[in-house]
């Protein structure tokens, strides 16, 4: 893989996360986008730090490879209901709902792709077995990346959601003001 490839790779997803708001005119876009990138930054670059230091000091292999297990179907679900506790009580279902979609568009745009490894866990811990699609090559997404990004943005800024001006202080339109002179 390229230098770039990584990069480009989380690109698309920020990118399929922006479109997808905005063609449902989705909620919550910044959560939902934070989704479609945790599973690569939380799942795969920890480990890829961590192997960096082994020159370093040995690493424990769980501390390396562990944090993939958030990269997989019962890891996005645990780690997005984790963060979302971080949140307020009534907003956590609205910030888990999110999160975790997010996180599952990322895994159905991998899940696409053809690797040169064994494919996704996808029943893991509860069975070993891997499969992928393998409809287009890893790399076929990178020149796409920063047009679909462009697209998705152009996109989700026309469609998202308005929410309402909120009301100024003051009396109502038509009311009478209260006061030491009031009738």
């Amino acid at each position: 893989m390229g230098g770039w490839c990584p990069v480009a790779d989380l690109v698309t997803h920020i990118a399929t996360g922006l479109l997808f708001k905005g063609a449902t005119r989705g909620r919550h876009a910044p959560l939902f986008v934070l989704g479609t990138v945790l599973p690569d930054v939380c799942g795969r670059v920890v480990g890829m730090g961590l192997s960096k230091l082994d020159p370093l000091f040995s690493v424990p292999d769980l501390l390396v490879y562990g944090p993939g297990v958030v990269h997989m179907p019962l890891g996005m679900l645990a780690f997005t209901l984790l963060v979302a506790q971080l949140f307020r009580a009534d907003q956590r279902a609205a910030v888990w709902a999110n999160l975790l979609g997010g996180a599952v568009l990322h895994l159905v745009v991998d899940v696409l792709q053809h690797h040169t490894g064994t494919g996704y866990p996808l029943l893991f811990p509860l069975s070993q077995w891997h499969w992928e699609a393998g409809l287009i090559g890893s790399e076929a997404t990178v020149p796409f990346a920063l047009p679909a990004l462009v697209l998705g943005g152009l996109l989700y800024a026309w469609r998202r959601p308005r929410t309402a001006a909120a009301p100024r202080p003051g009396p109502a339109p038509g009311s009478k003001p209260a006061g030491p002179d009031a009738p």
